[in-house]
């Protein structure tokens, strides 16, 4: 009975189990027949419009239905849309450095990564705001991924010609284009509108004036008649549009007008205009100004609605439900200056639907159809280009159901806030977005001018655009010192055949100096212009300034150490070609591999700090961890290699200095770490003077270099012209480095020599060719009498210690 029992329940469990099983089954593939789509909503405005959710979603879903009913490939398909309720109130920057711009960032970055949804509505301030010559690190570093735009969003011009969007605003879609592709297509519009009272003769006129009046002069009229007045800055994208919007009022902000326009914000005028800009916000805060910073959009709507404020400055997509209100009409802003919101869609490029269905589906959903369908249900505002109105019946019809907001967006003076702020050095806008607004918030609470100004000049300017004295003198030093490697390099040419430059090889040593002169010129290339070619030529340059070094440098020491440990004597038995074809070889191996790297892969800027503290670009390449592996491991072997050859020769290594080269190599790239640290995160007040002792402090070092590997034996020769040897034959004569300390005394004897001479001048007038003869001989007697030079004769002959009799 038991035994029954058992078998009828596991029966039944696997029944059930097979029937999910088959449900989830149906279900899945269900779901692989909707298209989910997110579209974001500010909570703020649920004061305004409380049914929007429940309305877009369901009347949008139907409308698609009904419109694909015939069509065999996407009749099977639904669209369902999700609201993301979008708030900046509940975040903090100064206490968690999170807002609601960088945690919609983060969760639009997840939801496609996840496939969560097929499709996002996103603004032009989310679109392209991580592609700048100068990105930022702050993406990278809290999402992990570089560019999201292009990494996440499918390309729209894979699947349609240009001509299939020729009814939106050129303008508007221009924005949606980067390098001639096309990830995200114009969806609907909105900028802000002046909503008032129309029952108050107050409000009237100065609305009839609105487009001659600054924020100040509107402010003063309803101040001046105690009409009182609220304004929401508690928006990041609020607080943004109006400083831009009140900036605008006074200056003419556009780069046809002004290609410099920015530098207002931190020239000799910012700190009047700021202060003028933040006493307006006092003043209207009733002397508070929490009560504009942290004021939102619900808030003011229901001080307006209320009578506590006499305008209300918020979106015009409201306008469909506000003009239903009595006696509430609207304007544009003061001199028609608004900022415009550009919406687009955009495709999920990991989506498991069919791209093609994707793409068509998102033609349709931007199509004029649409978008005249949201405008008559929703309030929305078309992308559609006016200036076609005449030609197109779409556009006409639509101008003609909504006349006055055809008229708002034909006399509204755009402005794009994310183009505003783009220079050729600005940071990615997501850095802007995520900081500046928080940033310029606290110092207007704390009236700290200075700090705000400070802010708007790091975003159009780095470090290193800041020290043109000190990078002229910079320039300077760098090219003396140049001109003084030149110089050796030209001796080293002259003097090849001498025997004590001909055993180190002239031809590898003129390598070394080679690289060593473009080593002095690594510092002076890190200041401007920067461009993503400079980054590339440059990475490529560090490359073979390193191998030039370091490849003869191990040639020169593998040369030196087959001369100690060679039974024969003879030079000739010693032949530089085949080590030359090593290292050309080796060279063009590197230089071509490093180039690959260069020239093929993502290579861009990232600025080290941020708006807050200051920027130093360097530049970095996606490859670049297992590319520094593969180079350092191979740095590590050149130079492993390089001391065993030197331990090779022993005691001997000493006398020809090879221990140098070591040393050489080990402040090579200390120095390298120290200077790249050095600017990265020296304060930018002091950035110009660091910079040219940097400057100077690498020249320096190179000279050091170049007199450690070479220039002591070209010394010696020049100071020794007539020096000949008794053996000419035997290589090891030639190497010790004692030779420099006989060209340190030897050199300060001849100049002692002519301080005497002139000594002599001066106290005797019988000075006779006689005296000098014996003066010289003097000098030449005491030279060779040194018990460090006692292989040389009297008559500056040298001879080996291995062939004395």
């Amino acid at each position: 009975m038991i035994f029954d029992f058992i078998k009828y329940f596991f029966l039944v469990k696997f029944i059930i189990l097979c029937c999910v099983i088959r449900v989830d089954a149906i279900e899945e593939k269900l779901n692989d027949k909707v298209i989910k789509i997110l579209y974001r909503y500010e909570i703020t405005d649920n004061e305004v419009n409380p049914t929007f959710e429940k309305d877009y979603t369901t009347l949008m879903s139907e409308y698609f239905r009904n419109k694909n009913k015939d069509n065999p490939e996407i009749r099977d398909y639904e669209i369902k849309i999700d609201i993301y309720k979008y708030s900046s109130s509940i975040y903090s920057y100064l206490d968690t450095e999170q807002t609601g711009y960088m945690v919609f960032e983060g969760d639009m970055i997840k939801f496609m990564r996840k496939k969560k949804y097929d499709m996002m509505i996103i603004d032009d301030r989310i679109l392209y705001n991580d592609l700048a010559l100068m990105q930022t690190y702050l993406i990278e570093d809290f999402f992990w991924i570089l560019n999201p735009s292009i990494e996440l969003f499918i390309d729209f011009a894979e699947f349609y010609d240009r001509n299939e969007f020729y009814f939106h605003d050129k303008e508007v879609f221009n924005d949606a284009l980067y390098k001639n592709k096309i990830y995200g297509l114009p969806y609907e519009l909105d900028f802000d509108l002046i909503y008032y009272h129309n029952n108050d003769d107050l409000s009237n006129d100065l609305v009839e004036k609105m487009s001659s009046l600054t924020w100040n002069e509107l402010w003063e009229a309803l101040k001046n008649n105690s009409y009182p007045l609220t304004i929401s800055l508690g928006d990041d994208d609020d607080l943004l549009n109006f400083v831009i919007e009140y900036a605008s009022n006074h200056y003419t902000l556009n780069k046809e007008y002004d290609k410099n326009y920015f530098n207002i914000f931190y020239n000799d005028t910012a700190h009047e205009f700021f202060e003028t800009f933040v006493n307006l916000i006092l003043d209207i805060s009733e002397g508070d100004v929490e009560n504009s910073l942290y004021l939102y959009q619900n808030d003011a709507f229901l001080n307006f609605i209320n009578g506590d404020s006499s305008l209300l400055k918020t979106k015009a997509s409201h306008y469909k439900v506000l003009n239903q209100l009595e006696n509430v009409s609207a304007s544009l802003p003061p001199k028609n200056i608004g900022a415009l919101i550009e919406k687009y869609l955009v495709v999920n490029r990991k989506s498991d639907i069919p791209t093609e269905i994707l793409s068509e589906v998102a033609l349709q959903l931007t199509s004029k159809d649409f978008q005249i369908f949201r405008a008559e249900n929703f309030g929305s505002i078309p992308t559609f280009d006016l200036s076609q109105k005449e030609s197109d019946e779409d556009i006409q019809r639509y101008c003609q159901q909504h006349s006055q907001m055809c008229d708002y967006l034909e006399k509204l003076n755009r402005l794009n806030i994310k183009e505003f702020f783009k220079s050729r050095y600005s940071p990615s806008y997501y850095e802007i977005e995520y900081m500046l607004p928080p940033l310029l918030r606290n110092n207007i609470e704390y009236h700290d001018i200075d700090r705000i100004i400070y802010n708007f000049k790091n975003i159009k300017e780095l470090k290193s655009t800041q020290i043109l004295g000190y990078g002229i003198a910079s320039w300077v030093v760098t090219i003396i010192t140049a001109l003084l490697a030149i110089q050796t390099i030209y001796e080293v040419y002259k003097y090849r055949d001498h025997p004590y430059l001909k055993v180190v090889s002239p031809k590898f040593c003129i390598a070394i100096l080679v690289g060593c002169f473009m080593n002095i010129f690594k510092i002076v290339l890190r200041l401007p212009p920067y461009a993503i070619i400079k980054a590339r030529l440059f990475f490529l340059y560090n490359t073979i300034s390193f191998n030039l070094i370091y490849i003869p440098m191990f040639a020169v020491t593998f040369r030196v150490y087959r001369i100690y440990t060679s039974k024969s004597i003879v030079s000739k038995s010693l032949s530089n070609k085949y080590l030359a074809i090593a290292i050309i070889f080796l060279i063009t191996i590197w230089c071509t591999y490093r180039a690959i790297v260069s020239f093929v892969d993502y290579m861009y800027y990232m600025t080290h700090g941020d708006i807050n503290i200051s920027r130093f670009p360097m530049y970095e390449y996606k490859f670049y961890d297992e590319d520094h592996l593969i180079y350092e491991n191979y740095m590590y072997f050149i130079f492993i290699v390089l001391n065993l050859f030197i331990s090779g020769t022993g005691k001997k290594a000493r006398k020809f200095g090879s221990l140098s080269y070591s040393f050489i190599i080990f402040i090579y790239n200390i120095h390298e770490y120290v200077s790249e640290e050095a600017l990265l995160f020296v304060r930018d007040d002091c950035f110009g003077g660091v910079f040219l002792f940097l400057s100077i402090y690498n020249c320096i070092l190179n000279l050091v270099c170049i007199y450690l590997l070479v220039g002591c034996r070209v010394l010696f020769v020049k100071i020794n012209p007539d020096l000949k040897v008794n053996n000419q034959t035997d290589l090891k004569e030639f190497i010790p480095l004692e030779l420099t300390k006989i060209g340190f005394r030897f050199t300060k004897r001849k100049i002692n020599y002519i301080i005497s001479i002139k000594s002599t001048k001066d106290s005797t007038s019988n000075y006779t060719p006689n005296s000098m003869t014996s003066g010289t001989n003097t000098v030449n007697e005491k030279f060779t009498s040194n018990g460090n030079n006692s292989n040389m004769h009297p008559t500056g002959t040298f001879v080996s210690s291995d062939f004395k009799g």
